[in-house]
């Protein structure tokens, strides 16, 4: 690879770092808003659950409405039995039975007195739900459509970053390009780094002098045998960059 060909890697490598840092809020903002939005399912869940709780209770007042007009229908039928009975204990038992089931319609009354007045707490509880999720809705869909604004305008920087990017890699070996998009590819953003004395700057090994001959001749790829990073001597790159005296 000549000097060329490998500033323009370097010069690469720092494009991919800023896409790298766009790519990361890319990732990031499609959380944002699904977190926003499952707290915002789970405000209105909260209020579906008292609106339950009050179709409940009105549930259980009719079928206890129900029961007392069944209550009231057996007294009524017994009371018109009385008149037809021929002995007297069939008319106690008659009286008893008729006794028994206005006790039971008392009970019911009560019951569905204390119903009523638990429905009207469960319609306060649900109205108050329902005022508190519209506020807590508008403040997520506010905050939902901010970061879905910032995520398009992020997609547009990328997308245009990413394009000059592309067009400054076609100059570049193919060979090269292939080597150093694997190493990016193996979880190394840093797939092209200097030589410190001696030493490969990323990884910290020492590096066998021959790998120091061919990074100072720019006439072929030179990677690390450790980290198989690319590597490349930025003296000999600033003196084969320098202008002519």
């Amino acid at each position: 690879m000549n000097k060329e060909s490998l500033l323009k890697l370097i010069e690469l490598q720092k494009q991919d770092f800023a896409l790298d840092k766009l790519k990361a809020v890319l990732d990031k903002i499609p959380v944002m808003i699904a977190n926003l939005k499952a707290q915002l399912e789970a405000e209105k869940a909260r209020a579906g659950e008292t609106k339950a709780r009050t179709i409940a209770l009105e549930k259980k007042k009719k079928e206890k409405e129900l029961e007392l007009a069944q209550k009231e229908e057996q007294a009524k039928k017994h009371g018109a039995e009385l008149n037809t009975v021929k002995t007297n204990e069939a008319f106690k038992a008659l009286q008893t039975e008729i006794g028994f089931a206005k006790q039971a319609a008392g009970e019911i009354e009560t019951e569905i007195l204390m119903l009523m007045e638990q429905i009207d707490g469960a319609r306060k509880d649900e109205k108050a739900a329902a005022a508190e999720v519209a506020a807590e809705a508008k403040k997520f869909e506010a905050e939902i459509a901010a970061h879905e604004g910032r995520l398009k305008q992020a997609q547009a920087e990328y997308d245009a970053a990413k394009a000059v990017r592309d067009q400054d890699a076609a100059p570049i070996p193919p060979q090269a390009m292939r080597v150093y998009d694997h190493i990016r590819s193996r979880g190394k953003p840093d797939a092209v780094v200097p030589i410190e004395a001696a030493i490969c700057s990323a990884c910290r090994i020492n590096l066998a002098p021959q790998v120091i001959v061919e990074a100072t001749k720019l006439k072929s790829l030179v990677t690390c045998e450790s980290c198989q990073r690319i590597l490349y001597r930025p003296e000999i790159l600033a003196k084969a960059s320098a202008p002519a005296a």
